[in-house]
């Protein structure tokens, strides 16, 4: 007996430097970026994979290993974003659609495994090496504190988009400030009143949704979360 393949629905994004991102429209966390369509899938594909392995471990529903996944194009569009560098503009039909409570939750619940699987990696630390360790590099020139700075100050400004207040004062340490940004995120998207779930706001030229910021931030917690759990990795077995 065969079974029918998982469809993965999937955006792609193609930026003014003709860079492409893929999205995914109903698995959100992982990505991939490529300067072709093909080069794109494939490097969402390995993405993807990564993005199950870590679903399966704090015991989310998966398709089995050997499952067939069909990934699916279901919107192609073009932004101004030059994608080559990271940056991402794009509002799919996918993102209108409002959010439910269970999406919510999910989602939270989702933000908090993968934030829970950084800090249980930065606690395996000696207490008395935590800032020789951050301080070490990572990719891209920058160090594991950088990375982690910028993933607190990526969250609350995303969560910005949803009209969140800018901070009024942050914690000095970096660990601090990461708990500070999840916990305004938590608090925030369980709080969004249901007429909100579903509106479309535009800031600073770019257009917006609760789907979409949801989208960004697990994408934002998944890829800096992983970049600076690999370095601190490299850094203890160098």
């Amino acid at each position: 007996m065969t079974t029918s393949p998982t469809r993965i629905s999937i955006g792609l994004e193609q930026g003014a430097d003709g860079y492409l991102w893929v999205h995914p429209l109903d698995a959100a966390g992982c990505a991939g970026v490529g300067a072709s369509p093909g080069e794109a899938l494939a490097a969402f594909e390995r993405d993807l994979n990564e993005w199950l392995r870590f679903l399966a471990s704090v015991g989310e529903p998966v398709p089995p290993p050997d499952a067939e996944l069909e990934i699916a194009v279901d919107e192609w569009i073009e932004t101004d974003a030059k994608t080559a560098i990271g940056e991402s503009a794009a509002l799919f039909a996918a993102d209108l659609r409002a959010l439910g409570d269970d999406e919510l939750r999910h989602g939270v619940r989702l933000l908090g495994d993968l934030r829970g699987t950084l800090l249980a990696r930065i606690r395996r630390i000696p207490r008395r090496g935590v800032d020789a360790a951050l301080d070490a590099p990572a990719e891209g020139g920058w160090t594991i504190r950088q990375v982690l700075e910028e993933l607190a100050r990526a969250q609350w400004w995303t969560l910005g988009r949803l009209g969140a207040s800018p901070m009024a004062e942050t914690p000095d340490s970096t660990i601090g400030r990461l708990d500070t940004a999840m916990a305004l995120v938590v608090q925030h998207l369980g709080h969004l009143d249901a007429d909100r779930r579903g509106a479309r706001v535009e800031l600073d030229g770019e257009e917006w949704t609760p789907r979409k910021v949801l989208r960004r931030l697990l994408w934002l917690e998944w890829t800096l979360g992983r970049a600076a759990a690999a370095a601190l990795d490299h850094g203890e077995s160098a």
